[in-house]
């Protein structure tokens, strides 16, 4: 498979493929004539980086899951020993995320003139919230 079929296949863009043939996450493609011939593999292992993205999954994760483990270690044990590490680093994203809105809201209710007026109600509201 050419790589614009490839592409066209999983709506993607040819450089994308040829960036992820470069971080070596498929199988270099063979060519003719000078053109890349992909394995019809190339087709489930990019849809496997796809639903790795989608999960929140780095390049060097995806790298991990494909290649880091032995050839006896099972995908499903790849995916639970990230996916339990991904979801902790998500958990912790969501309430630094819940901060700054907190902050975002504080901010859309400023009536200050200055910078200065500013923190000083902020740092009287914090005071007030330890009470």
């Amino acid at each position: 498979m050419k790589i614009g079929e490839l592409a066209e296949t999983l709506g993607l863009a040819p450089s994308a493929i040829r960036y992820y043939e470069k971080e070596g996450l498929i199988d270099p493609p063979l060519r003719q004539s000078g053109q890349r011939h992909f394995a019809p593999r190339a087709v489930k292992t990019l849809q496997f980086v796809q639903m790795a993205q989608a999960g929140g999954f780095s390049i060097a994760e995806i790298k991990t899951l494909l290649n880091g483990y032995g050839s006896s270690s099972r995908v499903g044990d790849r995916w639970r020993t990230l996916a339990s590490a991904k979801k902790q680093e998500i958990r912790e994203q969501i309430v630094q995320l819940q901060q700054v809105d907190r902050v975002l809201d504080e901010l859309l209710k400023c009536k200050c003139a200055t910078p200065e007026e500013c923190v000083e109600r902020a740092s009287k509201r914090r005071r007030t919230k330890r009470k």
